[in-house]
């Protein structure tokens, strides 16, 4: 359960909001690859977020909430992290997006994949990019944290296809 911490509030009433323990531990890391599988393929796999378990380290379960929304649960150097998202497909791109817990959620994790045509097959580029409260010494370590998160979830992916 989270501390608690009285501040003041509209009208002068009191407001309490949770103490965090940390800061925010912000990343933005962009990775690429050159795949063996056409782009329609790769597209499609980086679309069933459903079936990310089934290839990605990272990912430990994902759940079908509704028609739009999946919850993601993903474990980063021994911390586990659940998350509400959403998929938007485009021409050649598929971006996993957080969805705020409420209005003052101010979080944020974005994994923006494009898919293009290469020789060989196709060019997959992941651009990763999030705010999110962390522990102390997770900021202390985030080039490792990016590390994980982006040039992890890539290689899996470029196993996978």
């Amino acid at each position: 359960m989270p501390r608690l911490a009285p501040s003041a509030g509209v009208g002068g009433q009191p407001f309490i909001q949770p103490l965090t323990l940390g800061g925010v531990l912000e990343i933005d890391r962009t990775v690429s690859a050159s795949v063996q599988a056409p782009p329609d393929r790769c597209l499609a796999v980086l679309r069933d977020v459903a079936g990310y378990p089934r290839w990605s380290r990272l990912v430990g379960a994902v759940d079908v909430v509704d028609d739009d929304r999946v919850r993601l649960r993903a474990d980063i150097l021994g911390l586990s992290v659940v998350m509400d998202c959403v998929l938007e497909a485009a021409e050649g791109s598929a971006t996993l997006r957080r969805l705020p817990n409420d209005p003052g959620d101010d979080e944020q994790f974005t994994a923006a994949w494009t898919v293009g045509d290469a020789p060989s097959g196709a060019e997959v580029e992941l651009h990763m990019r999030a705010a999110m409260n962390a522990p102390g010494p997770a900021r202390l370590i985030r080039g490792r944290v990016e590390r994980k998160l982006a040039d992890e979830l890539l290689a899996d992916f470029v196993a996978a296809v």
